[in-house]
């Protein structure tokens, strides 16, 4: 185990590993990466059980990957986990202090979905306010809304997985950067 991984950082780095910069995981899943990526950091104290592994312990690391270093969105009983931007980034640049290899994308969502969402976002009336206008705080609350296929009904976790999906997939794209950054801060607030 490294020396400077924390709890925290070894459980974002194991959702990264399953591909949770496009979907959500569960605790389960997780706590079953985690303990392959950083064996016994997870475990049980006592000898006899040191090859179970300790889901509280994953739970209260995600927790705290969520509330102190804001890599994670998400809750145990609410549809999962998911990377955050920061998560996605942290992750990015440490995934060497893990075993194993990078994201499993085929867990996420394939190239393939990743460009029809492009291509539904550049064709979306946010997009086109946006570059009829420049300014994504004048876009109309209906137009943000259907950008990241949200509603009045989407709220608390399930809101912040859906744009953070967004964000993770296209903060950086060249076309739709500065949008989807500016649009998520103004939906987050919105809660």
């Amino acid at each position: 185990m490294p020396p400077k991984l924390t709890r925290p950082e070894a459980v974002t780095l194991a959702a990264y590993s399953l591909g949770a910069s496009d979907r959500a995981f569960d605790t389960e899943d997780i706590a079953f990466r985690v303990a392959q990526l950083v064996p016994g950091m997870f475990a049980w104290q006592k000898e006899e059980y040191r090859d179970q592994i300790d889901k509280e312990l994953v739970r209260v690391a995600l927790s705290d990957a969520r509330l102190k270093k804001e890599y994670v969105v998400g809750s145990h009983d609410k549809g999962g986990w998911m990377l955050t931007s920061k998560g996605l980034r942290f992750s990015e640049k440490n995934a060497g202090l893990i075993k194993g290899k990078g994201p499993e994308r085929s867990r996420g969502r394939s190239e393939q979905q990743v460009e029809r969402e492009r291509a539904r976002l550049l064709s979306s009336d946010a997009y086109q306010q946006f570059r009829e206008m420049g300014d994504p705080a004048a876009l109309s609350q209906g137009a943000v809304n259907a950008f990241f296929r949200i509603d009045v009904y989407v709220k608390g976790p399930a809101r912040q997985r859906k744009v953070t999906r967004i964000v993770n997939n296209f903060g950086d794209d060249p076309q739709l950067g500065e949008l989807v950054n500016a649009l998520s801060q103004r939906v987050l607030k919105e809660e």
